[in-house]
């Protein structure tokens, strides 16, 4: 059993120790944390478009991606979502981990199981988080926790704001949402 959960993290202005090397969940908002969200949504600066997030994973009783694991620049669309895309086509994917010089990497084991790491691309190749997992099961759980994602941005009209780039489209999370609903279809 998967546990996949979405962190956002808080502006500057927020966080109280912005010296510090690590995060801590101090450093973030839960998507279930509706009494703040949506005061983060609302702040003058934010863009939807450019959301600094942390997805971690647990499954079963062990950490794949922690709290205090490597956060990133639009993770369910720029990457998650992407990983998942080219994993469905050849069993195998490898794309950036948000902005940052750190790769994500899926490649199939026996169409049972795969190997999930994100890592460093420069020297030293720090791996900052690696796993084997069940492949559906793991596919299916990221691609819930990305219509949840999406779903909550929907919610909370975030891309009707003015803060948001002209060529983005109102509906945007909508037809986020639709393009995870497909990514199921091809799962099953």
């Amino acid at each position: 059993m998967f546990k996949i959960k979405t962190f956002l993290e808080k502006h500057s202005y927020e966080r109280a120790n912005l010296s510090s090397i690590g995060n801590t969940r101090e450093d973030y908002i839960g998507l279930e944390e509706s009494s703040k969200l949506k005061d983060y949504f609302i702040y003058k600066d934010f863009t939807p478009e450019y959301i600094q997030m942390l997805v971690t994973i647990q499954y079963k009783d062990k950490i794949v991606v922690g709290i205090d694991g490597l956060n990133g620049l639009d993770l369910w669309e720029q990457t998650y979502l992407t990983a998942i895309k080219q994993y469905l086509k050849a069993r195998n994917a490898e794309t950036m981990y948000g902005i940052d010089p750190v790769t994500l990497k899926l490649q199939s084991i026996d169409n049972t199981f795969l190997h999930f790491i994100i890592k460093s691309d420069w020297e030293p190749k720090d791996v900052y988080a690696e796993g084997v997992l069940p492949e559906k099961e793991f596919l299916e759980a990221l691609l819930m926790e990305a219509e949840h994602f999406w779903q909550v941005l929907l919610e909370y009209k975030v891309f009707e704001g003015e803060n948001k780039r002209e060529d983005s489209p109102i509906d945007y999370p909508a037809q986020m949402i639709k393009e995870v609903k497909k990514l199921r279809k091809k799962l099953n």
